[in-house]
């Protein structure tokens, strides 16, 4: 049963018989500790602070009785909550949700909310589906505020279809409603589904703002749609009156570079109304680099030491194996059984992408064992058959990889999202949402 805490505000004392003279010590705040129960209306708390009466005969009888309102009761739980989602203790603040829950207390939008970011920070997918199934048992229409963070939620942890289901529950959605919807479907590479909501936040006459634009325009990058992307620019201020700004500007100079659209990306910037900023121009600069790369220079590291010690490299493998646990045995087993089954299925290793100076059986070597494809093997081996796999990294895929996984998706039969620091990347039945564009 949770406790709660409290004060007495104010002492009331019993009659007590006529007992002589009493030494009795000065009265001071107490704190003290009620059981959880059901608080329709205030209700008195009696406890016994064991002081003694000093006269001819000891007793022990003095009674001190203290109200409690339901208000402060809640108030109690709902500071326990934010203390537990602070600690990132999220079983436990599920617990107090629980307890409110069988209590009769409601649960603020903004404790749900706070519950739900700790989900998102963690990246704790399961336990933010339980804690929907709780917003959705305590309230049958609950606070818009918390229906935008389970969009965020699962948005952030690359559950799209979830998502979507959560939007279409939605009762009285604003406008930062939509802009999640589409930034989200964007960011884990779903261009047409988010200019299809877009049409649909137009259709239901909503008047889109200048971060709209920025997940409309994106969806157009994802797309490689640069005809649509600049009519979409064009239409903010002919059709909106939305001064576009510098971020704007920049993601349809990225756009033009991406389909190596130099000559065009450097028109767009000349006739922009304002001066282009840094952003622009490191946008730019991207694509004036070649991506190419046949005989990269060797490496150095942060400390200046060179990278292109073939013995170490190999010797780096062979020890990381040694060293590894029953678990990164079989992981490493099973990642080499699949590479063996990608390669009869027509997968090719792309060495470019190893800029290490190693032979090219080494090269293949280092490709097979890139943190994300190790991540898979240990959920294959970790997992049921038909479990979703969600890798997260803070680099960069490299292409090979990409076309490794692509492949693995379809002879295992499973989706595999991988996301890098610049999108998700959706694998399923051998395609990536990305559309091999990223």
């Amino acid at each position: 049963m949770a406790l709660g805490s409290g004060t007495a505000r104010s002492v009331s004392f019993c009659s007590l018989p006529p007992i002589g003279s009493l030494i009795l010590p000065p009265l001071q705040k107490v704190t003290f500790n009620i059981s959880q129960g059901s608080f329709q209306k205030p209700v008195g708390i009696v406890f016994d602070l064991g002081w003694r009466f000093y006269a001819k005969r000891r007793k022990k009888y003095l009674v001190v009785v203290s109200r409690v309102s339901q208000r402060e009761v809640v108030n109690v739980q709902e500071e326990d909550l934010k203390r537990l989602c602070r600690q990132g203790n999220v079983e436990a603040a599920l617990h107090v949700i629980d307890e409110m829950e069988r209590n009769g207390v409601t649960v603020s939008a903004l404790g749900l909310a706070e519950l739900l970011q700790v989900c998102i920070d963690l990246k704790l997918l399961e336990v933010g589906k339980r804690a929907h199934e709780l917003v959705m048992r305590l309230s049958s229409n609950p606070s818009v505020i918390v229906f935008n963070k389970l969009l965020e939620m699962y948005f952030d942890l690359g559950d799209t279809r979830s998502a979507c289901r959560v939007f279409e529950e939605m009762r009285g959605r604003t406008l930062d409603s939509w802009n999640r919807m589409i930034l989200g479907l964007v960011k884990n590479g779903e261009g047409e589904e988010a200019l299809a909501i877009f049409s649909k936040l137009k259709k239901d006459g909503i008047e889109p703002d200048g971060s709209t634009f920025i997940g409309v325009l994106s969806a157009c990058e994802c797309l490689g749609a640069v005809e649509e992307g600049l009519a979409h620019f064009n239409s903010m201020s002919t059709d909106y009156g939305i001064t576009p700004s510098m971020e704007h500007f920049a993601i349809i100079v990225d756009l033009f570079g991406r389909l190596q659209k130099i000559a065009e990306a450097k028109e767009f910037i000349a006739s922009m109304p304002l001066e282009p900023s840094s952003m622009i121009w490191q946008t730019l600069q991207k694509y004036l680099k070649t991506e190419r790369v046949d005989e990269p220079a060797p490496l150095t590291t942060g400390s200046g030491l060179k990278l292109s010690h073939k013995k170490r490299v190999k010797s780096n493998f062979v020890s990381k194996q040694k060293n590894a646990s029953p678990e990164k045995s079989k992981a490493y087993e099973k990642l080499r059984s699949l590479h063996k089954g990608v390669k009869e299925a027509g997968y090719v290793s792309d060495t470019r992408y190893v800029l290490h100076d190693l032979d090219q059986e080494a090269k293949e070597k280092s490709l097979l064992y890139h943190s994300e494809r190790l991540a898979i093997a240990y959920g294959l081996i970790s997992t049921p058959p038909g479990t979703t796999l969600r890798i997260i990294k803070n680099l960069r895929i490299c292409g090979d990889c990409h076309n490794f996984i692509k492949i693995l998706s379809n002879i295992e039969k499973r989706e595999i999202i991988v996301r890098d620091n610049k999108r998700f990347h959706h694998f399923r039945d051998g395609k990536c949402s990305c559309g091999d564009y990223w």
